[in-house]
């Protein structure tokens, strides 16, 4: 399968993920973008890497909440977070009409490994892309970080803000041992999903 975004994520990436092979993803994304940004500029090669990125994001992200809330479609993919070496946990903020969540890490892989290329953080590359990628993918769509570990934070903090759809629920914060093997099983149906969307992206950009 043809390699999509910034990320240059690809669905057996998604089925076979790891910490090693998530760093692998990180590392590729910081390469690419420093000989992107020697031949054309920095703000030139944040958008040549953005180009195929939002629709990724609206293959990816969309699967999980497209027919949820915000925080249970953010909790859906914890399982798999985990296994590439972040441990997230997800607060439910919503009121007044907005659904609304807040994404806690308590570890960033990427952190330890910026400074061998040559960033000083990985944010600008990583989750102020992946954020960018989600206000274009969802129109509406209100992204913002509000604490970074790279900036001295004891965690990192996104906020996501989009206008109600579904009635909100509170979403508990400790998942148990059965909880998250049990997400794990649930997330494979979402993963077959995102191929087929990712599939029809292709298929599309081809036609």
């Amino acid at each position: 399968m043809e390699k999509m975004g910034a990320g240059d994520l690809r669905m057996e990436d998604l089925l076979n993920i790891n910490e090693s092979k998530a760093l692998n993803l990180f590392r590729n994304r910081f390469i690419r973008y420093k000989k992107l940004a020697a031949e054309m500029g920095d703000e030139a090669a944040f958008e040549k890497m953005m180009e195929k990125y939002p629709d990724q994001q609206k293959a990816l992200m969309g699967a999980f909440i497209d027919n949820a809330t915000l925080a249970e479609g953010f909790k859906k993919p914890i399982p798999l977070l985990r296994m590439m070496g972040f441990v997230t946990e997800i607060v439910d903020i919503s009121q007044n009409e907005v659904d609304a969540t807040l994404e806690i890490q308590r570890v960033c892989p990427a952190l330890s490994i910026a400074k061998e290329y040559g960033f000083e953080t990985p944010c600008y590359l990583l989750c102020e892309m992946e954020q960018e990628a989600a206000r274009r993918a969802f129109p509406g769509m209100k992204a913002s970080i509000l604490s970074k570990q790279a900036e001295g934070a004891c965690v990192c903090v996104f906020k996501y803000e989009r206008p109600a759809q579904t009635a909100t629920k509170s979403v508990k914060n400790t998942p148990t041992i059965f909880s998250q093997v049990l997400g794990l099983v649930q997330a494979v149906p979402v993963m077959l999903q995102i191929g087929l969307k990712m599939l029809k992206i292709r298929v599309s950009k081809l036609s």
